[in-house]
């Protein structure tokens, strides 16, 4: 599997310079990330979201630069777009006996949605390892902060 899909965590750390795992992000994507990576409607509105979350960036990110930083980080070369375009529950319905708390939804759903695309997810959150069980394992990449 050489295809990747990112978590949110894991994109706002490649486009926030200030992001507290920016180095471990680039680290990766320059190993291995750059050649084919994606994104999917709920990764790229997840960064959009935490970009303007005066929160994360002191304030500094309008929604039209936040809107920038994502455009020119999909026309990367490496880059593919993978739409929604299943039903949810029948994907990640083999992962609800292993959710352990609400965070979880969208980690399930990202984790399956790379199975779908025989990829495999990247995140620095150590809890997904609890829904990569039996082949899920090889769909899963956890990154060291």
């Amino acid at each position: 599997m050489n295809r990747h899909l990112p978590d949110v965590n894991v994109l706002l750390a490649l486009v926030w310079p200030r992001h507290e795992c920016h180095a471990a992000a680039h680290a990766w994507f320059a190993k291995s990330g750059q050649r084919a990576w994606a994104t999917n409607p709920l990764t790229q509105l997840g960064v959009l979201r935490l970009l303007t979350n005066p929160a994360v960036t002191d304030g500094v990110v309008t929604a039209a630069t936040a809107w920038d930083v994502l455009s020119e980080a999909t026309r990367h070369p490496g880059h593919e777009f993978w739409p929604l375009d299943r039903d949810t529950p029948a994907g990640i319905e083999l992962m609800v006996g292993r959710i352990r708390g609400h965070r979880q939804w969208t980690d399930a759903l990202l984790l399956w949605h790379a199975m779908e695309h025989e990829s495999v997810f990247v995140t620095f959150d150590s809890g997904v390892k609890e829904l990569a069980t039996g082949n899920l394992r090889n769909n899963l990449l956890l990154l060291k902060r």
